[in-house]
């Protein structure tokens, strides 16, 4: 004997009727949590598109729920690991762009020539090319650039990282082609 239950009844003589759409279960969902409280009343009562999205985006922070110690600790860590040359995850990235935009704009930019350089070397075909192209690197940074330290810095552990993978180890001290042209010279 089958059993019918009335929401399975109701959903198939009203398919639809009860679905949201996205942005209604949003407006929802954030009405009922403490940044969705307005205090607005008569007709414009209703959230506005920029106070919705602000909203949103400090739901969606991975600051949400920080005291302003962690914060801070956090802010420390993710400065000490661009010191230090190493590459910030995506949840540090999103930190940042919530927490200190024009940080954030400094750290995308040493992380976009942080992967440059590793995209060239991955192409060399000689350990010499690559010496070459990581001075190269350094080279055509600015004594001014701000932030010249934490670009070096970048530029160092993708160097390191390149000399002590499998790939560098397998590459030739100098290039094959470049040596015949040089013997034929001679």
């Amino acid at each position: 004997m089958q059993t019918i239950h009335a929401n399975g009844l109701h959903h198939m003589i009203h398919p639809g009727k009860d679905k949201k759409t996205g942005t209604e279960r949003i407006l929802t969902n954030l009405s009922r949590s403490e940044y969705g409280t307005v205090k607005k009343t008569g007709p414009s009562a209703g959230l506005d598109s920029f106070t919705v999205t602000q909203q949103i985006s400090e739901l969606l922070s991975p600051a949400c729920g920080m005291s302003e110690e962690e914060k801070a600790s956090y802010m420390a860590k993710i400065m000490a690991k661009l010191k230090s040359g190493k590459r910030l995850t995506a949840e540090e990235m999103r930190f940042l762009q919530a927490e200190n935009p024009v940080l954030y704009q400094q750290a995308a930019r040493i992380q976009a020539m942080r992967e440059s350089l590793e995209t060239r070397l991955a192409h060399c075909s000689s350990k010499e090319e690559a010496e070459e192209i990581y001075s190269s690197a350094l080279s055509f940074l600015s004594e001014d650039d701000p932030m010249k330290e934490y670009l070096v810095a970048a530029y160092d552990d993708v160097y390191r990282e390149f000399r002590e993978s499998d790939t560098y180890q397998s590459l030739p001290q100098k290039d094959p082609e470049e040596e015949m042209q040089q013997a034929g010279e001679s």
